[in-house]
């Protein structure tokens, strides 16, 4: 990874666990003692984050530190990021619902619910 492809991926999981946790751009900025424009560069992979900016911000998120640097100085963006890519608003916003549901029973009928959605959403795609 080069340094532009670095700050884009360190914004991105800024983004993705800021909106996990409910924060807004705003609300973030005031954490950090910054102003929200500054968490958009961020966000956006525009401005580059300081070292010691970093830690400030992963202590407003109550994240370690850790979660943005792992090995060789490349950035872990693995726990926020699936297999298909970095996630959407919606499915960060499915995802933060999700983990609100705090009855086993009720989660697992949600999946249930969920994965038939999906199935039938998929023979549909099928016929046109």
């Amino acid at each position: 990874m080069n340094r532009d492809t670095d700050k884009r991926h360190i914004g991105s999981l800024i983004r993705i666990v800021r909106k996990a946790a409910g924060l807004s751009q705003m609300a973030l900025a005031e954490r950090v003692g910054i102003s929200y424009q500054q968490i958009q560069k961020y966000e956006k992979g525009v401005s580059e984050i300081s070292v010691s900016r970093l830690p400030q911000i992963a202590r407003a998120l109550n994240i370690p530190l850790s979660r943005f640097v792992l090995d060789e100085g490349r950035m872990m963006i693995s726990e926020a990021v699936s297999p298909y890519g970095a996630l959407s608003d919606n499915e960060i916003e499915l995802l933060k619902f999700f983990r609100r549901i705090k009855d086993k029973k009720l989660k697992d009928g949600f999946l249930i619910a969920i994965k038939s959605i999906a199935e039938l959403s998929g023979k549909r795609d099928k016929k046109g």
